[in-house]
């Protein structure tokens, strides 16, 4: 019975993929203009993360749900590559990522062809036309999400954000919407260090190993939590926005216990 959900989940999931790439490359066809052509591939990467939920057995909950009808800068805590699928599967997003991942083989293509913007994490000196990028597109009336902490994580805590990007919404009047993103249950358990590395995607783990640790289950439950608005105004408040925006997710992340015996990688990180 496994080995048949497992065949069967990745054989719907490699057919996601195929219809994902072909209609996406019919609107780079198609579009000539960047903003209509984003506008056709999140509608595109929505329909086809809410066919890979479905097929993976994701329940999701949205607690607080965020208008539907004006972009925002959503910023969030950041487990691992199923934290974009969930919140791309009930709310169209551009998602910003790293380079590196962009010169990926085969995931570069996939966020290229789902509207991706891009920051060089290894070398700042790019960061103000790489702002300038972002604002742009919350402007246009994108919502815009931002993982800040700059990498995924085992679960074991929020990592201090890194705050520069965060002020791409600062002065426009487009609103900071934090939120925070929790796995509950798998296969009907309550998330503990067993299920530690199905849900998160951290380190040096490889994708395909990770992904197929996620098609083996039967269920996974997962919470998308919303809070309230924020409007920066200047950048010169960026850290107080920042420490803002990090004391309400940690206030509501459920941490990801360690397996015993095992020591954090993050031990030399300040608390968030």
């Amino acid at each position: 019975m496994k080995q048949f959900r497992i065949t069967y989940k990745f054989a719907s999931f490699i057919l996601m993929i195929i219809v994902y790439l072909s209609v996406s490359m019919l609107w780079r066809v198609l579009y000539r203009d960047m903003v209509a052509r984003r506008r056709r591939y999140i509608k595109t990467v929505s329909f086809c993360c809410r066919w890979c939920m479905w097929t993976l057995n994701f329940k999701i909950r949205i607690i607080n749900p965020p208008p539907m009808d004006r972009g925002s800068l959503v910023v969030g805590n950041h487990l691992g590559m199923f934290d974009i699928l969930v919140l791309a599967a009930r709310f169209p997003s551009l998602f910003i990522t790293s380079v590196d991942m962009h010169e990926t083989p085969g995931l570069g293509l996939l966020t290229e062809m789902g509207g991706c913007l891009y920051v060089e994490r290894r070398n700042r000196s790019n960061i103000q036309n790489e702002l300038l990028e972002i604002r742009d597109a919350l402007k246009q009336g994108f919502r815009v999400v931002l993982y800040p902490e700059g990498t995924s994580t085992n679960g074991e805590r929020v990592l201090p954000f890194k705050k520069t990007l965060m002020t791409a919404a600062a002065g426009t009047g487009i609103p900071i919407q934090p939120m925070v993103i929790n796995y509950r249950k798998v296969n009907g358990e309550p998330v503990s260090h067993k299920w530690r590395d199905y849900v998160t995607w951290y380190g040096d783990q490889t994708f395909m190993p990770a992904f197929l640790r996620v098609i083996s289950l039967k269920s996974v439950e997962v919470d998308i939590e919303f809070f309230e608005e924020i409007l920066v105004h200047s950048e010169e408040h960026r850290r107080e926005v920042a420490a803002l925006v990090q004391k309400l997710i940690v206030g509501k992340y459920v941490k990801i216990p360690l397996p015993p015996g095992e020591v954090s990688p993050y031990a030399h990180i300040p608390e968030a």
